[in-house]
């Protein structure tokens, strides 16, 4: 079976590999999935971006879906002197919603309900949870706050809110023109920012509903677990979503760090079991960025999301403006291949084709998409075997490739009195498995099973 990694490689797109061959190079090393920042560059940027993709993809015979990351409602504090301020330990500042520009030691932030969301004792963290402060008093607009860690703030830092429930809607105005874009020019997945409660997620749905073309696939939504309140209300995101991303950075910062991991584990299972694809993220190479190789720590992060079964793990900065794009693709790749080949990768299950490979029975697994009801979920106790499914065209395949294990092929006709022998026929050809491959087979109303090998 050709297969290099069951785990996807998702790499973020921008100016380090902008060009046809340098994506063709990265589709080669490793990438699976491409993700565009929505928070960075133009539409005309991004439009260039999916054009060098598809033809990248072409090129290295792979099926690359596109994931448009939405910027959501980032907050953050509004314009300061050019050389930043410095917020001392222990000093005392105002921050207030009615301003634009700092003026007399006051700050402006840019959600201007803030000071009704707020209350005496809630902690604000600036830059990633560099600086912290606390809320001591509010007066109408103003938000009097004590520094307990300081530093030197600059203009547009982001702001996290631990502790406070915001009123902002997870679908801004930019967000929603993004939507539109991404769906003209194709894009598969959209990744939605700062979730709070499944509603957000309905209304994005709705709005993809309605923008695409009839008797086309709409784009699935990947929800970005980052604030607590998604953390609090998983299970029931969970069921709204199409995929989860655990985005670790804010995510860091609204929940203790030291539950991060814990927290990665119970929502990579709780996706395993519910058979939707989970993408692990942020700062997993960061050091690559600025160096050719990873330090230890970052290797095992990778590692052990490896060895939770996580679908796919994401590269940011590390291929999208980072000086080491390439390398950071094989680095990823290299991590994969040796997590998944040891033993700690593997799920005790009784499901019948985890039993089936673990006996050497079978070499993977042939379902339809549009034959077998169970197709999305076939693979969710993640046996170590590949599963080749047969999607209708090129959008719905691309749209499984993001998928653990999963190697989407197009058959636009099917039929269940054809389907395998056409199916096995194209896999053979396409040298995705080799002559006498045994491959459970997956399909009709109650998905039954039976094992075949091709001729």
């Amino acid at each position: 079976m050709i297969m290099k990694t069951r785990t996807k490689i998702v790499c973020t797109v921008g100016p380090a590999c902008a060009s046809a061959s340098k994506l063709s190079l990265m589709t080669r090393a490793g990438m699976d999935v491409a993700r565009l920042n929505f928070s960075h560059a133009t539409h005309e940027d991004h439009k260039r971006l999916i054009r060098a993709l598809r033809v990248a993809a072409k090129g290295a015979g792979k099926l690359v879906p596109i994931v448009g990351d939405l910027q959501g409602p980032k907050i953050r504090l509004g314009n300061l002197p050019e050389s930043g301020m410095e917020l001392e330990t222990g000093s005392r500042v105002t921050l207030s919603t009615a301003a634009s520009v700092a003026k007399d030691g006051i700050i402006p932030v840019t959600y201007k309900g803030l000071h009704k969301d707020v209350k005496k004792g809630d902690r604000i963290f600036i830059d990633d949870g560099l600086l912290e402060l606390v809320i001591e008093r509010i007066e109408g607009q103003k938000i009097h706050v004590r520094v307990v860690n300081g530093g030197r703030v600059s203009s547009h830092k982001g702001m996290n809110f631990p502790d406070s429930t915001l009123r902002v809607v997870a679908l801004t105005v930019k967000d929603r023109e993004d939507v539109l874009f991404g769906i003209a020019y194709g894009v598969e997945w959209f990744a939605l920012s700062f979730v709070t409660n499944p509603e957000d997620v309905r209304k994005l749905k709705a709005i993809i509903q309605r923008a695409t073309p009839k008797g086309e696939v709409p784009a699935r939504v990947i929800v970005k677990i980052e604030k607590h309140e998604a953390v609090s209300r998983f299970d029931e995101i969970l069921k709204v979503a199409d995929g989860i991303m655990i985005a670790r950075g804010d995510l860091g910062i609204e929940i203790p760090a030291q539950e991060v991991p814990v927290r990665q584990k119970e929502m990579i299972e709780k996706c395993r079991l519910a058979g939707k694809p989970v993408i692990v993220a942020t700062q997993m190479l960061d050091s690559m960025i600025r160096n050719p190789r990873p330090t230890r720590a970052e290797v095992s992060d990778v590692a052990n999301a490896v060895f939770d079964h996580t679908d796919a793990v994401m590269l940011s900065g590390e291929t999208a403006t980072g000086k080491y794009p390439l390398a950071a693709v094989k680095t990823m790749s290299n991590i994969v291949k040796e997590a998944e080949h040891s033993r700690y990768d593997d799920i005790k299950s009784k499901d019948s084709f985890s039993r089936l490979a673990v006996e050497g029975l079978i070499d993977g697994v042939l379902v339809s998409h549009g034959l077998a009801p169970l197709a999305d979920t076939v693979l969710r106790n993640h046996p170590e075997i590949p599963l080749f499914l047969a999607c209708a065209n090129e959008r719905e395949a691309r749209q499984h490739a993001l998928r653990w294990g999963t190697v989407p092929f197009v058959m636009s006709s099917q039929k269940e009195s054809t389907f395998v022998e056409r199916a096995t026929a194209m896999l053979k050809n396409k040298k995705l498995i080799k002559k006498g491959a045994r491959l459970a087979i997956v399909m009709g109303k109650r998905s039954t099973l039976k094992v075949v090998s091709s001729k």
